[in-house]
């Protein structure tokens, strides 16, 4: 593979390559890779480009949900792009530049960002090293799927040089000491800058300019309370020309949207606000009106929009810290200092130094703050506190000015965060800002425990070990229950200090040993209940070999939960939680999202026996059926037959006696096996009518007909 035509062709060669030698260059696209961060409630998709989701404002055909889905599990995705560019003036020595940009070009400008989700008028400028990808038709190399991982294994080194790759204990080249794994997720991507994939098949003149750099691509995801609402990136930024790059700068591009274009039923999204903290380096936004029709139906309101955005933690440059930000909209005055420069070297001069921007008034590199009409609005945040308004608006946070010799690298580290209101999301950036000061030393709740769930008649039965008790500061345990596949974890909730939400979980178990009661050490923390000295989870010796990861002799706790509904499919999670210290509250376990990482979530449908003699047990529930009763909360539409046998078909018949639906029933690929489920649909899958209907059953065991009643 060619990585780098000023590797491959003497400097004045390449000077006179033409658009039919472009056409010849092969694609190395071909080993692009997408995967997807899913261990906490950040769930989103990215490539090993450097491109971090992919809502495609541009076209919808070709999103790529999940584009920063939060909370994870809700289907609702708030990204268009995330990703970094680097430029620099035209004036560099060709060993630090390949390709030969036009003489009306400025500067070099290489992005992360693809044309469509980016609205960055070049296509990718970076490609992925082929020894750092995996098989095609894999995803991107991720440390918890080793299938992902290049099947010839790692290299010995980074490419272009003789640094060396450390590879942990597991296999992975992780970010920790000795190339351990440090998060709990990790993904790990080597590429190149090259001339982008519109000179391939081009046919005349085409623009391929680029810097001569590599960059060493992580990105990195948690568990646990302090750190389930952001996902750290880090590139290290390395020249691997013959010549110095000089006033070379970085930025991030962030691309959000409340909700994005993408999203239906509204394909132009709504007006949002931009904001900047310069203390925090926190760019972020959410809705302006607080209102959002629900791609669902129906609509959203201000607690069910999301508070997202990227906060700097580490600049490439002297400084170390932000020194432009600018807030823009993309489909106004592009081209000019005050929009999107749409043509690489301008987005390079108007958004990544922010030059000449009207809404820079004193000049210094940071927008003012300005609302909806304009005007300086001072009141918003404070004199320090800049805000910009409008559907589609991006953000580039900027680092100053800096020199990369050959063979030097310099680091740009950022963390895509999340929050239910702009105080959850604040707290947030600064947990994700502590964790990188503190050397990403991260501290956890007790070990989670290991769950399993046992379904029966109008009962469910938790079993969890014991291994997390052996924590010094074990408290108990809390058991959480979901009804709509883990978006709401209870049927009560509240809001802590900060905005953050939590649920009233629907059992809880403290240790007896007089710390009890709401905790009082730090205020912050004092809507945290360390419970009531009360301990009386069921403890049970397993004696039969009927669980998939407990041996006989083990001892599990139990709880019943017998406040179900047959057919229902239920989450559950059980935290194990601490009693806190004087630096950090408590701390709980949050709901797996990745069964490899934590065993702690479970799925469960709770049904009768299976009819193994007689099929007089059948029945039709709810009987009637009316519609957005209790019965459908949390899940979509249905009925349910139930006490069915291991195989029966089910014909259904409106009061005409003409067939609507058949069902086949088979309690071997059924996650409840005495039940089937109707949606309510017919063969040609429209809604059922409201009125009477039969069914009738057939088996081995028998026949059985019967009648139910649908109201609207």
């Amino acid at each position: 593979m060619r990585y780098n035509l000023t590797r491959l062709l003497p400097g004045g060669l390449l000077l006179a390559l033409t658009g039919l030698m472009f056409a010849q260059i092969p694609d190395p696209m071909v080993n692009q890779r997408w995967g997807v961060f899913d261990v906490n409630r950040v769930r989103t998709k990215f490539n090993n480009t450097g491109l971090l989701c992919d809502g495609n404002q541009q076209n919808i055909n070709k999103a790529r949900p999940p584009a920063f889905e939060f909370p994870n599990g809700s289907e609702l995705s708030w990204g268009t792009a995330v990703g970094v560019i680097l430029g620099a003036p035209r004036e560099q020595l060709p060993g630090a530049v390949g390709g030969y940009p036009p003489e009306d070009y400025t500067a070099f400008c290489d992005a992360t960002l693809d044309e469509g989700p980016a609205a960055f008028w070049d296509e990718e400028h970076f490609a992925p090293y082929p020894e750092f990808v995996g098989p095609a038709g894999m995803e991107a190399a991720m440390s918890d799927d080793p299938s992902s991982w290049p099947s010839g294994g790692w290299p010995q080194f980074y490419p272009a040089t003789n640094i060396p790759l450390e590879v942990g204990s597991d296999g992975w080249p992780g970010f920790g000491a000795g190339g351990e794994r440090l998060a709990d997720q990790e993904s790990f991507s080597v590429v190149y800058a090259w001339g982008g994939t519109d000179q391939i098949g081009a046919t005349g003149p085409t623009n391929p300019n680029w810097l001569n750099t590599q960059m060493f691509i992580r990105g990195m995801a948690w568990t646990g309370s302090l750190y389930e609402n952001f996902i750290v990136w880090r590139y290290v930024i390395r020249n691997v020309g013959t010549d110095p790059i000089q006033d070379m700068r970085a930025a991030i591009h962030a691309d959000f949207g409340f909700l994005p274009i993408f999203m239906p039923p509204n394909p132009w999204g709504d007006t949002d606000r931009h904001y900047y903290d310069p203390a925090l380096q926190l760019a972020y936004g959410s809705d302006d009106d607080g209102y959002e029709d629900s791609p669902f139906g129906g609509s959203l309101g201000a607690d069910q929009i999301a508070w997202a955005g990227v906060v700097a933690l580490e600049m490439p440059g002297p400084s170390r810290r932000v020194q432009t930000y600018d807030a823009f909209h993309f489909w106004e005055l592009a081209t000019t200092p005050a929009g999107n420069g749409a043509r690489s070297d301008l987005y390079f001069e108007y958004n990544v130094k922010n030059a000449n921007d009207p809404q820079d008034s004193n000049g210094d590199g940071i927008d003012d703050d300005f609302d909806l009409n304009g005007v300086p609005d001072i009141l918003e945040g404070g004199p320090n506190f800049y805000a910009a308004s409008g559907a589609d608006g991006l953000q580039t946070l900027g680092s100053g000015p800096f020199t990369l010799n050959p063979g030097e690298s310099d680091t740009l580290i950022f963390a895509a965060v999340f929050g239910q209101n702009k105080d959850d999301l604040i707290t947030n950036a600064k947990r994700a800002l502590v964790l990188y000061q503190s050397g990403w030393k991260v501290v956890t709740a007790p070990p989670a425990p290991v769950v399993e769930a046992f379904a029966d008649d109008r009962k469910v039965t938790l079993a969890w070990g014991t291994a997390g008790e052996k924590d010094p500061q074990f408290q108990g345990y809390k058991i959480y229950r979901s009804a709509d596949g883990g978006k709401t974890w209870g049927s009560s909730s509240f809001k802590d200090f900060s905005g953050g939400i939590h649920y009233i979980p629907l059992a809880q178990y403290d240790l007896v040993d007089d710390i009890k009661g709401y905790y009082t050490t730090l205020p912050e923390y004092a809507w945290f209940y360390l419970g009531d000295d009360q301990w009386v989870p069921l403890r049970k010796t397993v004696e039969v070999d009927s669980f998939q990861y407990f041996d006989i002799g083990d001892t599990v706790n139990v709880f019943v939960d017998r406040d179900v509904v047959n057919g229902m499919n239920y989450l559950y999670y059980v935290a194990a939680y601490d009693s806190g210290n004087g630096i950090i509250g408590p701390l709980e376990n949050t709901p797996a999202t990745n069964p490899a990482l934590m065993n702690n979530t479970v799925s469960v449908v709770p049904h009768g026996a299976v009819s193994k003699m007689s099929l007089e047990k059948v029945r039709v529930v709810p009987n009637p059926y009316v519609v957005a009763s209790m019965w459908e909360k949390g899940q979509e539409r249905q009925l349910q037959f139930i006490h069915l046998p291991e195989k029966a078909t089910i014909r259904i018949f409106n009061a005409s006696g003409e067939l609507v639906r058949t069902l086949e029933h088979d309690a071997a690929v059924s996650p409840a096996p005495s039940i089937e489920s109707w949606d309510l649909k017919t063969y040609n899958k429209q809604l059922a009518a409201p009125g009477l209907y039969f069914y009738h059953v057939s088996s081995s065991v028998g026949e059985f007909t019967g009648k139910f009643v649908i109201v609207l």
